[in-house]
């Protein structure tokens, strides 16, 4: 009798805990973190659990792609240099569609276009180890490349305002028990300062291209297709898709309308462009939830420029958010 009324409660008790996890797993999906931000006034126009820090997986390839191209600029090397893929790079990544090897060179230019538009690990990890090594080498220091890149990485995340924001790798391929992490808000920031780069633009706004892999005294031409699908789509011409166990779908996309042009009384003209910033963390249909808040926040912003573009509270503004 008693063996019966405990088989019936671990019975009961399996259905409550299954229901309980069905639960969970549901409101886990619902609750995505996301954010809609104007670009030029950096006004928040639409956000839910913005702040929430979680996982966020290959949008730091954002970070990644900003830090090798500042350092491009800033070293004056430029984009046209080759970086050879590291022995270790296939050890640590995950994904590696181009199907690069150690020793392959590919010219930094096309590791970007790699990793911003096919998500890319092992292209993400060449570029840390280049750029990497060169700073330790500018510095006159020893060390591990991939370290001093990601410290470069979290170096920008803190200059942007992103202090949510902790990366631990070039790629967001979960594969340590220390994951990165960062929230909506913080991605919104780094997308910003992707987007007010006219050269990040190049790497982003194409659906496909060609890029060569140098190997074994030859070149190979091989196609890199963007992993956002909302590309030319109402005006979206960016920034990052991912996906990954952890962080579940991503999606920064950066969109904009015609400029709006006003004659002024001393014959001059007022030009008003029109940009904003979505950014979805965690969702179980990114591109589909972003393109709902695509739509939510150009009739947020509407509003908004029809009521005189009025800030009542500074927290309002992104960078007070």
């Amino acid at each position: 009798m008693h063996r019966r009324i405990r088989l019936r409660f671990s019975l009961l008790a399996a259905i409550f805990a299954g229901l309980l996890l069905s639960t969970f797993t549901s409101q886990a999906l619902a609750q995505a973190s996301v954010i809609v931000v104007d670009t030029f006034n950096r006004k928040v126009h639409v956000a839910g659990n913005a702040n929430a820090r979680r996982a966020v997986g290959g949008m730091a390839k954002i970070a990644t792609a900003m830090v090798a191209l500042d350092w491009s600029v800033a070293s004056k090397v430029g984009v046209n240099v080759l970086a050879p893929v590291p022995a270790y790079a296939p050890q640590i990544a995950g994904i590696n569609q181009l199907g690069l090897q150690p020793g392959d060179k590919l010219t930094i230019r096309d590791l970007i276009y790699a990793t911003m538009m096919g998500s890319d690990d092992i292209a993400a990890i060449t570029l840390a180890d280049f750029v990497g090594r060169d700073h330790l080498y500018r510095l006159g220091r020893q060390g591990d490349p991939q370290v001093e890149f990601v410290r470069q990485m979290n170096q920008l995340a803190y200059r942007e305002g992103a202090t949510g924001t902790r990366f631990q790798n070039p790629h967001g391929y979960e594969n340590t028990r220390t994951i990165g992490v960062s929230t909506a808000a913080d991605i919104a920031r780094l997308t910003l300062y992707a987007v007010s780069r006219p050269a990040m633009s190049f790497y982003t706004n194409q659906s496909s291209r060609n890029i060569t892999i140098y190997r074994a005294g030859g070149q190979l031409s091989v196609p890199v297709n963007n992993t956002n699908s909302l590309l030319g789509n109402a005006g979206v011409d960016g920034v990052k898709a991912s996906s990954t166990p952890r962080s579940g779908g991503c999606a920064a996309v950066s969109a904009e309308r015609p400029a709006s042009v006003f004659k002024q009384a001393n014959g001059s003209s007022l030009i008003y462009r029109h940009r904003l910033v979505v950014v979805v963390l965690g969702s179980a249909d990114p591109f589909a939830e972003t393109q709902s808040l695509l739509g939510q926040g150009w009739n947020a912003y509407n509003r908004w420029v029809a009521a005189g573009r009025p800030i009542q509270d500074e927290k309002q503004l992104l960078n007070n958010f």
